[in-house]
């Protein structure tokens, strides 16, 4: 049986004059890790899973040109299951789930469920009276 360490720590980077922005009642579980070069947001009332990696940047380019940077928006009740990796220029909508393991290289459109590497539309979800 694999024992996983007892603490895991998030890790958020930010560049000078980057913004991370995290909405109200969002759930960041452990291991997972953010780099901001530009803009992240992450809405209200969202679940990140374990060991996610949200990352707006490549962190370095091929061929000696800068490296490509878009920011990332993650909507409102959005849950990211475990692992899943969200890469820049991505807008993840309101009420989606991105299934385990998933790399998210496209945006989401809201109310889905998307899963697989990379990340496709699998299901619409019906929104919830409560959101």
């Amino acid at each position: 049986m694999l024992k996983s360490p007892k603490h895991q720590p998030i890790d958020i980077y930010a560049s000078s004059g980057a913004e991370v922005s995290i909405g109200d009642h969002t759930f960041i579980n452990r291991g997972v890790r953010i780099s901001c070069s530009e803009r992240i947001q992450i809405g209200k009332h969202c679940l990140i899973g374990d060991d996610c990696v949200i990352i707006d940047n490549d962190y370095h380019a091929i061929g000696g040109g800068p490296a490509k940077v878009a920011p990332i928006d993650i909507g409102d009740h959005v849950w990211l299951a475990l692992r899943v990796i969200v890469l820049r220029g991505v807008t993840i909508g309101t009420g989606s789930v991105v299934g385990a393991g998933s790399i998210v290289t496209r945006s989401i459109p809201p109310y889905t469920f998307a899963a697989g590497a990379p990340a496709r539309a699998i299901r619409t979800i019906e929104p919830d009276s409560k959101h």
